[in-house]
């Protein structure tokens, strides 16, 4: 069957995905250690972190308006792409935070800061970790039903 064998792609380049965001996953965790122990964030000259700022925002009300419009489809490629968009903009909030602690931070204790910025790696890891093994487990679940 045609269309069988387009949704067990379609599964399978999802669940690869999925597989490979998990993996980038651990370059994100190595970069908050980084950032970390190097006690340097990004930065932003001038007014530009406003204009970052609002990129982020909007990025990231995007993703999860997305997330909740295509999951209506039940497009695993979709779903997997707009996974994808929410794991970016969670990186583009903790690339934010950096560079407000950068900008604005003088007065905040460098643990405090230290402390903020671990907190939010560890979420936004742990968030594309649930993302990508859940976008795992419905793919997997789908193609094993399609072969029995």
């Amino acid at each position: 069957n045609k269309l069988g064998t387009k949704r067990l792609m379609e599964l399978q380049c999802s669940r690869i995905c999925a597989v490979i965001l998990t993996t980038i996953n651990l370059v994100l965790s190595g970069t908050v250690l980084m950032i970390l122990y190097r006690h340097k964030g990004f930065q932003y000259p001038g007014m530009l972190i406003y204009v970052a700022a609002m990129y982020t925002f909007y990025v990231t009300s995007t993703a999860v308006r997305d997330l909740i419009k295509y999951r209506k489809f039940n497009n695993p490629i979709l779903s997997t792409a707009k996974t994808v968009k929410m794991a970016a903009a969670l990186v583009s909030m903790l690339s934010l935070e950096t560079a407000m602690f950068s900008q604005f931070g003088d007065e905040m204790p460098l643990q405090s800061q230290r402390l903020m910025i671990a907190l939010t790696g560890a979420g936004v890891s742990l968030i594309v970790i649930a993302m990508a093994v859940y976008r795992i487990a419905i793919a997997t679940k789908e193609i094993r039903e399609m072969r029995s």
